[in-house]
């Protein structure tokens, strides 16, 4: 039965309660709130699909109410529904339901294929969903689309009432643009079909597309290739064969690529087409983007090294040209970027910065931006490209969600070194994450990512805290979140909030700009230590041993300030710092004081490494003071549930609070010499679990 689908307005909340009440048993229905809410919500799509009143009668079907007579048989009456939330690179379908009597007619089918549709045209590349595990029949529906089981997910909508996660990639799908299942949802025998046009479209299985080549004038292309056919961008853009068939792999050489121009709406179409389309608008974007670039470069970046090693400049360019270069001793650097870039032809330059080659840029080029003296050569790179059977990139491992991570390469005390930053990596792909370096020029690509997690000093007066506020009202899970950044970061907040909480610390005070009275002086203990309200990496942190010291350092801190916290100062050999996440202990150490100071950091030496810092030891929590753990989850959860380092010193057998910390360090062979690789598995699992968490609203799928 053909459905009318179109998308949900207010005036729908009526029917879904009703499709909700008899599809559904009373626990797993959703709230006339909560439909109301996905009606306006931003990241959410509702879809009615309905039948006119002359199918109805004419398949002698019952509509929700008895069909009167007078109603004309266009009149549209609704059969079901679906709900999906859509993310940058999925969509998760949030509820699917079609009325009894429309079950059977293809209602749902068609539902499922609009869902898709919505998805391609978002550039989304996978579709999950969470299906009754002890409905056999419905979980065989799903997989005649596609989907196949990911978990099981038990007590999803009950005790005893488990769920099965189940997912698919947009990437497999072949004849379902097409129409060709049958509302039982199995393919028709011979998996083809006639367009309403009356021609039947080539195959798109068991054949290799056809190579197009397509240039702003074929007069152009001086060269003669098998199995390539040369077009004009206006012949792509206007035939009709290239309308109705996804039968081709499309290679897009006009000259020039900038929007409003024929190059860039020959790869927009082409993409709209499903044609197999290089560069594609997205590629031709994204390469722009040094950042992105060196991303993708990464993946080969030993072979980056060896090949130039020998490379006396500081700067190193090459051109290539289908998979390979004039510059015959880097063939198999190109070969390698080719299938990384996926572009055709493409100059990329690459800087050395202390010794290590980088990606400085990457120009996508036009076939008219070949010397004319290399034609020749350029003829046989593309001979032999086109003899190849495959030209896509291999397909890499699928990644659920997107993480980026902040850097700042040039910071000297970042809270990881990059030795650190690339086991995060490697744990995140091991989770599920795809994860990309991006530093504070890329404020403006925040809302292409999942997750946020920042690893440079964070500070509420600089980019950091922008980042983390825009992270989070994108809706991306951020650690260190805004709030978490602006608490760690006012020891005033801190002071207070854990004297609230009556977690022990040192003996405080807050001293307020002007004349300290005598009568407060002497109740003040020397030596003090004064802290401005907003420090961290002990910055902004000062000693002090009499009065007159107290005085003059207090007048110079004043002049920026009108609040200062002043506490006892306790001596110690070390501090313990405990790593929580989660409201949990992650890691523990002992940071013992720099050499001849009287804090962790000595910012008089932080030219000399050795006398910069004190010395670190890790201990299994199982062998930390258990009044040291306890004290630590009791100042964190003061902050938040994030991922913190609580500095303590333990006095007679007392935990007493120093600070708490955002954006921890954690580095390699101090904070993970425990736990190893296990420490950045947790955190990047933390990542996975509270995305998924955020999207994890249960509802019945049927």
């Amino acid at each position: 039965m053909e459905c009318h689908i179109r998308p949900a307005s207010p005036e729908d909340l009526p029917f879904l309660e009703t499709l909700e009440k008899v599809s559904f048993p009373p626990h797993r229905c959703s709230s006339r709130r909560s439909l109301r809410q996905s009606l306006v919500s931003p990241v959410q799509t509702v879809l009615i699909a309905s039948v006119t009143a002359g199918d109805i009668r004419s398949a002698n079907l019952d509509a929700p109410d008895p069909l009167d007579p007078a109603l004309p048989d266009d009149l549209l009456i609704p059969a079901g529904a679906v709900i999906f939330f859509t993310f940058r690179r999925t969509a998760r379908i949030y509820s699917l339901a079609v009325l009894p009597q429309f079950r059977g007619t293809g209602v749902g089918e068609q539902l499922m294929r609009a869902v898709f549709e919505d998805a391609r045209l978002s550039g989304i590349a996978a579709v999950t969903l969470e299906a009754d595990a002890a409905d056999p029949r419905l979980l065989k529906w799903y997989r005649s689309f596609g989907f196949t089981e990911r978990i099981r997910i038990p007590d999803y909508y009950a005790a005893g009432e488990d769920a099965l996660r189940m997912g698919m990639s947009l990437a497999d799908l072949t004849d379902l643009d097409s129409g060709n299942l049958r509302s039982d949802g199995t393919p028709p025998p011979d998996g083809r079909e006639t367009d309403p046009a009356g021609e039947t479209p080539p195959a798109t299985n068991g054949s290799a597309p056809a190579n197009i080549v397509v240039l702003d004038k074929p007069s152009q292309w001086p060269l003669t290739i098998p199995n390539v056919e040369v077009v004009s961008a206006r012949a792509y853009l206007e035939e009709q064969r290239f309308q109705i068939s996804e039968a081709f792999r499309v290679f897009n050489l006009c000259g020039s690529y900038r929007k409003q121009k024929m190059g860039y709406y020959v790869s927009l179409l082409a993409s709209a087409r499903d044609h197999k389309i290089v560069p594609s608008v997205i590629g031709i974007n994204d390469f722009s983007n040094v950042s992105l670039a060196k991303s993708v470069v990464e993946e080969i970046d030993p072979l980056v090294q060896k090949q130039l090693e020998k490379v006396r400049e500081n700067e190193f360019e090459m051109d290539v040209y289908f998979g390979d270069t004039p510059r015959r001793a880097y063939s198999e650097l190109a070969a390698k970027l080719q299938t990384l870039l996926e572009l055709p032809l493409f100059r990329i330059v690459f800087g050395r910065t202390n010794g290590t080659w980088n990606v400085k840029r990457v120009q996508v080029l036009s076939f008219t931006a070949i010397p004319a003296d290399r034609i020749d050569l350029v003829g046989r790179f593309a001979a032999r490209f086109f003899q190849r059977k495959r030209f896509n990139r291999p397909r890499i491992k699928h990644y659920h969600y997107d993480l980026a991570i902040l850097v700042n390469p040039t910071e000297k005390t970042a809270p990881s070194s990059p030795a650190a930053i690339a086991k995060f990596r490697e744990a995140g792909e091991r989770v599920g994450l795809y994860v990309e370096l991006i530093t504070k020029q890329d404020y403006n690509r925040i809302n292409e990512y999942d997750a946020l997690f920042i690893r440079e000093t964070t500070a509420v007066e600089n980019h950091t805290y922008t980042f983390a506020r825009r992270a989070y009202t994108e809706g991306l899970i951020v650690i260190d979140d805004p709030w978490s950044i602006l608490r760690c970061s006012n020891k005033m907040f801190l002071y207070e909030r854990l004297a609230r909480a009556r977690v022990d610390q040192p003996r405080s005070w807050i001293l307020v700009k002007g004349k300290i009275p005598d009568a407060r002086l002497r109740k003040l203990t020397f030596p003090l230590v004064l802290k401005l309200p907003e420090s961290s990496f002990s910055l902004g942190v000062y000693r002090v041993d009499t009065v007159e010291e107290l005085n003059t350092r207090l007048k110079t801190m004043f002049k920026t300030v009108e609040v200062v916290i002043a506490q006892e100062f306790v001596r110690t050999e070390y501090d313990w710092r405990i790593g929580v996440l989660d409201n949990a202990p992650l890691f523990a150490c002992k940071y013992h004081m720099a050499a001849g100071h009287w804090q962790i950091y000595n910012w008089k030496n932080d030219e000399n490494d050795d006398a910069f810092s004190g010395n670190a030891e890790t201990f299994p929590i199982s062998q930390v003071p258990t009044h040291i753990i306890q004290a630590a989850l009791r100042a964190a959860a003061c902050v938040g549930n994030g991922l913190y380092g609580v500095d303590l010193k333990d006095i007679r057998g007392r935990a007493h609070v120093i600070e708490v910390n955002d954006n921890p360090n954690i580095d390699t062979g101090i904070e993970d010499a425990v736990l190893h690789d296990e420490l950045y598995t947790r955190i990047m699992t933390s990542f996975l679990n509270r995305i998924e968490q955020e999207r994890l609203t249960p509802r019945f799928v049927s």
